[in-house]
C-alpha cells in the first residue's frame, strides 16, 4: 500500500479543537483504487471500537459462512405415542438462531398438535449445546445487563431474549396499567408505578441474578410507553414459554423444562424423531439488521456460530479465534488486537483505525463487495438516521457508541471511485452530539476535497 499522506487537508484544523485536546483520536482514509493513504492521524493507535466491531464480525461471517447460511432449530419427540399421549420427552435443539420469533414457537406448538399429541408425560429437553453455556462476554458492565441491547446469548433464543414492559396511564394518582409481553410466568413483574400529570419519570430495572422486573415512578396522563428488558437464562425462557403455549393449547404436560439434561446429544443423529424445524432468514438478512440496527445479540450469535461451525467450540473465545484468522488474511497484525465479543459492547476490545480500514479494503477487493457495501446503513438509515444529509448514495458506514466512545467507519464513493475510512474517538468528555458533528465535518470536508479532484 502506498503511503501518500496528505496533511494539507482541513482535517487537522477540525481535529485540533480545544474539546479534543485530551481525547484519544485516530483516523485514516484510504483510496481503494490507487491503494494509497489519503489521510492518517494516530491510525495505528489501539482504541475501543464499540459497534465498529460489527464490521469485522459481519465481514468474517460473510467470507467464512456465506450469505446463504441459515440457522436451524429442531423440534423432536422421543417415546411412544398412543391415543394422543406421548410417553416420553419433547426435544428442542437450538442452532444459534438469534431471530427465532414468537411466531416460530407457535409453529412448533402446531406441529406437536398435528401429530395428535395432547398429553406429554415426559419433560421438555432443551438442547443449547451448540454454544457453550457462557451467556455474556468479558467486558460487559453489570449495570446495563437488564437492557435490551445486552441480552444474554444462547443457542436457543426467542424474541431476541427480551420481554416488553408496556406501561399505560390511567387516572392521575392511580396505579398505572403495567404488563409484560409476551405474557409469561417466567418473568415476575413488581410495579409501583402511578399515573401523574406532566412528563414521565420511569424507573425500571431487573437485578442481574433474577427475572424479577421492578417498575416504579410515574407515567404522564394519556401516555403509553414500551420498554424492552432482557431476561436471565434465555434457554429456560424458551422452554418455559413453549410449555405455557402448549398448555394454553390444551396440551397437558406432566414434566418440566430441563436444559440438556446432561445428555451428549449427537446433532447429526440426535436419537429422537424430528417433528419440525425452523430455518432462519439467510445470513445476508441477519447481517443487514446487525449493521443497520446494531443488534448486539446478532453479533454474539454469529461470533459463537463461527467457533462452533469451524472448531466445534461455541464459545466467545472460539469465535474470536476464527475472526482473528480472518483479520490475518486482511493483513492485520493480530498480536496487537484484543477482541472479546462480536458486537463491540465489551470495553476490553482494542483495535486500530488502520486495522478496521484493512478489513474494509479486503472486502472492497473481494467478490462480496457489493453485498457487503449495501449491508452498511446509508444516511438516514438505521443508526445513521438524521445524519449526513446530502451524502445519500455516496456514504455507507457503521457507528460505534459507548460512554466516551464514538466511532464511524465505512465507505465513501465519488465519481465511481471508492474510499474507506475509520474515525475513532475515545476518552472524551465533550457532549456526544459535538463529537458526531465533528465526524460529519470531517467527512464533508473529505467529500469536498475529493469532489475538487484532490
Amino acid at each position: 500500500m502506498l503511503l501518500l499522506i496528505l496533511s494539507s487537508l482541513a482535517f487537522d484544523s477540525i481535529l485540533n479543537q480545544p474539546w479534543l485536546e485530551h481525547a484519544h483520536v485516530g483516523m485514516i482514509v484510504l483510496d481503494l483504487d490507487s491503494d494509497s493513504v489519503v489521510y492518517a492521524r494516530n491510525c495505528q493507535k489501539l482504541l475501543v471500537p464499540a459497534s465498529n466491531t460489527k464490521i469485522v464480525t459481519s465481514a468474517a461471517a460473510l467470507m467464512f459462512l456465506g450469505q446463504d447460511f441459515r440457522f436451524k432449530t429442531r423440534l423432536g419427540i422421543d417415546g411412544q405415542l398412543r391415543s394422543g399421549k406421548l410417553r416420553g420427552d419433547v426435544f428442542v435443539s437450538g442452532g444459534g438462531d438469534p431471530g427465532f420469533s414468537l411466531d416460530d414457537l407457535e409453529q412448533f406448538v402446531s406441529a406437536l398438535k398435528k401429530r395428535g399429541i395432547m398429553n406429554i408425560e415426559g419433560n421438555i429437553i432443551l438442547d443449547d449445546s451448540y454454544f457453550t453455556d457462557e451467556r455474556l462476554p468479558v467486558g460487559w458492565a453489570w449495570h446495563y445487563l437488564d437492557a435490551r441491547y445486552a441480552a444474554e446469548v444462547s443457542a436457543l433464543s426467542i424474541n431476541r431474549n427480551v420481554v416488553n414492559v408496556r406501561m399505560e396511564a390511567t387516572s392521575i394518582g392511580k396505579p398505572a396499567n403495567v404488563m409484560i409481553e409476551p405474557s409469561t410466568g417466567y418473568v415476575e413483574l413488581v410495579s409501583e408505578m402511578i399515573t401523574k400529570s406532566g412528563d414521565d419519570s420511569i424507573i425500571i430495572f431487573r437485578r442481574p441474578e433474577s427475572n424479577i422486573i421492578y417498575v416504579d415512578g410515574g407515567i404522564g396522563f394519556g401516555h403509553r410507553r414500551d420498554i424492552e428488558v432482557s431476561v436471565k437464562n434465555p434457554t429456560m425462557y424458551f422452554g418455559e414459554y413453549l410449555k405455557e403455549r402448549l398448555m394454553a393449547s390444551n396440551v397437558r404436560i406432566s414434566g418440566r423444562c430441563i436444559a440438556n439434561d446432561g445428555l451428549a446429544i449427537n446433532r447429526t443423529n440426535p436419537g429422537y424423531d424430528v417433528v419440525d424445524s425452523v430455518l432462519s432468514a439467510p445470513l445476508l438478512e441477519i447481517i443487514g439488521e446487525l449493521n443497520s440496527e446494531s443488534i448486539n445479540l446478532y453479533g454474539e450469535a454469529i461470533l459463537k456460530t463461527l467457533g462452533s461451525h469451524y472448531l466445534r467450540d461455541g464459545s466467545f473465545r472460539g469465535g474470536v479465534s476464527i475472526v482473528k484468522e480472518f483479520l490475518r488474511r486482511c493483513g492485520v497484525d493480530t498480536s496487537l488486537v484484543e477482541l472479546y465479543d462480536g458486537s463491540g459492547l465489551s470495553r476490553h476490545n482494542l483495535i486500530s483505525p488502520y486495522d478496521i480500514a484493512l478489513v474494509l479494503r479486503r472486502m472492497y477487493h473481494s467478490d462480496m463487495f457489493d453485498t457487503f457495501y449495501n449491508l452498511l446503513p446509508g444516511p438516514g438509515e438505521g443508526t445513521l438516521a438524521g445524519r449526513f444529509s446530502g451524502l445519500q448514495g455516496s456514504l455507507r458506514a457503521k457507528t460505534g457508541t459507548l460512554h466516551a466512545v464514538s466511532c464511524l467507519s465505512g465507505y465513501l464513493s465519488n465519481d465511481g471511485r471508492y474510499y474507506c475510512f475509520s474515525i475513532m474517538f475515545n476518552n472524551f468528555v465533550s457532549p456526544r452530539k459535538q463529537i458526531e458533528k465533528t465526524q460529519e465535518d470531517l467527512l464533508r470536508e473529505l467529500w469536498i476535497f475529493l469532489k475538487e479532484g484532490r
